[in-house]
């Protein structure tokens, strides 16, 4: 064995079921038999993307917690007290990983009032010693004392998906400590997740100061006893010393946990397509039945991708079908150039530069061959580079990018993140001084996408996803792509001008500034505005010593300064955003081609960029302006701004089948008034305020994009608990759309 993978069972799940359930136990997935499923979905999704990147003679073992009374918890009663107990929809899951993980050959192993860290760390360490590279896959930052030159530490530092690795040569960059300091730190600070309270009065900042100055616990209370350290903090230490050391003997991993097993028996040798099939059938995982691998991970090694690169045209036979990647230098597509073209056809995978391609004509005519079907990633951006060359790409065509995004829109839209969806892991382009193409990567994209159709598509329809992909996505990105191609006229000497008169108000609200506060500074720098508010004017704020918006709106009562601030920020905002940042992409076209993102937004909502064409503001005077600078020269042609009147909710109404939503649209009453006297419980002949209904209007739209409490919180004004009561009030009310 060469490579040990070792993952925290616990510390996952629990991280998976929190991370695909915040609106509450009723929105979470759930077989058509009622049981949960959203943990063992993103756990599943997590351990399958590890099995993708197995390589022959690599380990694999996940530990798990036992569920009777632990050493740590007998030692100290309020060892981990302050923990909510387990919600029974995350209980009833923990017998289904250990399933899914038999299902698929993962060795896997709990023991009798043991704990997984001391499980992961005697695994760990062992391996080590005998000089084998390990990774540990946790969210536990306990795990963080075992790191050596041969263990490091995954970290998710967002949901599953993103991982921090940290290792011996970071550690301290990242946390102000090295490896065996870590149980240190845990004695003086404390762990408020698992309720150690540390040593009284010593926080962070001190904690880390003083393993830099004396490196240990043993040596700090020494230092503190010698009256080396002085003061309330030496008092602090001296009478804390019992406390924190027993804090520093409950974080500390266990390395002599008793386990039945070798280390050769850890070798993963891959798993039997059926009996994996056969447990994500039974649960109805369909999305992680598509990832599975008819051929078992992990027993064979992958072969490098052999790429030809052709260097002469009229030299390339193609079949009835061929996939194609577009290979380009990276960034904006507008100004930036084409490498070559990436092409997978006959089992072959072959490599084009873009000047000989452009001159084969052979070549082109399969392009444009209408009975050729093609696989592709990205078909908008192979549209509009095309365009630039007079391609034409006619023909029945795939785009992987998309089937992808509607198979799972919480995919990364990157071809790294789309074919981990279904276990295929990309080439890398090594570094080469005498070579600008990426040949590699693009042949791998292009083969990837070729041969991931079958199976995307089948996934598609079994999912009813096909039409939202054939009807909607396809015909869209055709669109775009031609609204890119068009761009959008934009009126330089127009924009400059208001441009003139923004910097001219900018630089009135910063005189008036530098008035109020009797000298010169930084507007821009949170640092002096703090500064200015709360020491020199000594405003009193309830929300901290910020200077963001809220807090700056709640001082405008006692000095004029907040006002004159705010109004400086938007115009700083005005010539930032828009003229500075439009007239760079403005083209000898005399327009702007913005990106147009199709395949973003978790929620299928459109975004643009270079540049964002779609958050200027149209409530306000000056964002008119902005907008008023794209337009047309010929006086017949007009830009329209067109949207349909609450759309999203419509859509919800008639996809949940919910009657109430359906009936308060139908019979045209306002949909946020309703839900306000629904929520609120307000009488039926009982006016809505104009705040109960912009509460509403937040409420509703949370639901449709999966607005957490806290995210809605931030929006009304409320604690998160409250916005957590709201959210479970409209589920009442609304039962249909909670069931959908």
């Amino acid at each position: 064995m060469n490579k040990l993978i070792i993952i925290d069972g616990n510390s996952l799940l629990f991280r998976a079921f929190y991370a695909t359930s915040f609106n509450g136990p009723e929105s979470i997935m759930r077989t058509s038999f009622n049981q949960p499923t959203n943990a063992i979905f993103a756990f599943g999704n997590m351990i399958l993307k590890i099995l993708s990147k197995l390589e022959k003679d690599n380990g694999l073992f996940v530990g798990f917690d036992s569920d009777s009374l632990t050493f740590r918890k007998e030692e100290f009663a309020s060892y981990k007290a302050n923990r909510k107990p387990c919600p029974e929809e995350l209980k009833s899951q923990f017998p289904l990983s250990r399933d899914f993980l038999t299902s698929l050959s993962i060795p896997h192993f709990e023991l009798h009032g043991v704990e997984a860290d001391d499980i992961c760390g005697t695994l760990a360490k062992a391996a080590s010693k005998e000089g084998i590279k390990v990774e540990i896959y946790t969210s536990d930052r306990d795990y963080l004392q075992l790191i050596d030159n041969n263990i490091s530490i995954d970290l998710p530092i967002k949901g599953l998906s993103e991982l921090e690795n940290i290792n011996e040569a970071n550690i301290f960059e990242k946390f102000g400590f090295y490896p065996l300091q870590t149980i240190d730190y845990k004695g003086l600070r404390g762990d408020s997740s698992d309720n150690l309270p540390g040593i009284p009065g010593i926080g962070e900042v001190t904690a880390k100061k003083l393993l830099g100055e004396y490196s240990s616990f043993d040596s700090i209370i020494n230092a503190a006893k010698n009256g080396k350290i002085k003061g309330k903090t030496g008092q602090k230490i001296i009478e804390g010393e019992a406390l924190g050391r027993e804090c520093l003997k409950l974080a500390t991993i266990k390395l002599d946990v008793p386990l039945p097993f070798k280390l050769e028996d850890l070798v993963y040798k891959g798993y039997e397509y059926s009996k994996a099939k056969s447990f994500t059938s039974k649960y109805e995982l369909r999305q992680l039945e598509a990832k599975l691998s008819s051929s078992n991970y992990g027993k064979k090694e992958r072969k490098p991708l052999e790429v030809e690169i052709v260097s002469k045209t009229n030299s390339i036979e193609i079949t009835n079908s061929f996939g194609f990647a577009l290979d380009m230098e990276q960034g904006d597509y507008f100004n930036k150039s084409p490498l070559g073209i990436a092409i997978f056809t006959k089992g072959k995978s072959l490599y084009v530069p873009f000047e000989i391609f452009i001159k084969d004509k052979l070549l082109l005519n399969y392009f444009e061959d209408e009975s050729i079907k093609k696989t592709t990633y990205d078909l908008k951006r192979t549209l509009v580079v095309f365009s630039k060359y007079n391609i034409k790409l006619k023909g029945e065509i795939f785009d992987a990018m998309l089937a992808c995004y509607v198979l799972d829109s919480s995919i990364a839209s990157s071809p790294e993140s789309s074919f981990d969806y279904f276990g295929i892991a990309l080439e890398e382009d090594k570094l080469d001084l005498l070579s600008t193409y990426h040949h590699l990567s693009s042949s791998s994209i292009a083969k990837a996408s070729f041969e991931i159709k079958e199976k995307a598509i089948s996934l598609l329809r079994q999912n009813e996803q096909w039409d939202l992909y054939e009807k909607i996505e396809m015909p869209l990105t055709k669109v775009l792509a031609k609204m890119e191609i068009e761009g959008f006229p934009l009126d330089k000497e127009e924009l400059e001008k208001y441009g003139k008169e923004f910097a001219d108000k900018e630089n009135k609200e910063k005189e008036e500034l530098f008035k109020i506060a009797g000298h010169e500074f930084n507007p821009a720098s949170p640092k002096q505005v703090s500064t200015i508010l709360f020491d020199e004017l000594k405003l009193k704020s309830d929300k901290g010593k910020g200077t963001s918006s809220d807090i700056l709106l709640s001082l405008t009562s006692q000095s004029d300064f907040p006002s004159h601030l705010l109004q400086y920020r938007k115009y700083a905002k005005l010539l930032g955003t828009y003229v500075d940042g439009f007239i760079p992409y403005i083209k000898e076209d005399e327009k702007v081609h913005t990106i147009f993102n199709q395949a973003l937004t978790s929620t299928g909502r459109l975004s643009s960029s270079n540049p964002n064409l779609q958050n200027i503001s149209g409530k306000d005077e000056e964002g008119l302006k902005v907008k008023s600078c794209f337009h047309y020269n010929e006086t017949k042609t007009k830009i329209l701004s067109l949207d349909y009147s609450q759309i999203e909710l419509r859509v919800l109404a008639s996809l949940s089948n919910c009657k109430p939503y359906i009936d308060i649209f139908s019979t045209s009453r306002d949909i946020h008034s309703e839900t306000a006297r629904k929520v609120f419980n307000l009488k039926e002949d009982e006016p809505v305020s104009h705040s109960y209904r912009k509460k509403a209007k937040a409420i509703n739209f949370a639901i449709i994009y999966g607005t957490t409490p806290y995210g809605l919180s931030e929006q009304i004004g409320s604690t998160p608990a409250e916005a957590a009561d709201l959210i479970k009030s409209f589920y009442v009310h609304y039962k249909d759309i909670a069931t959908y």
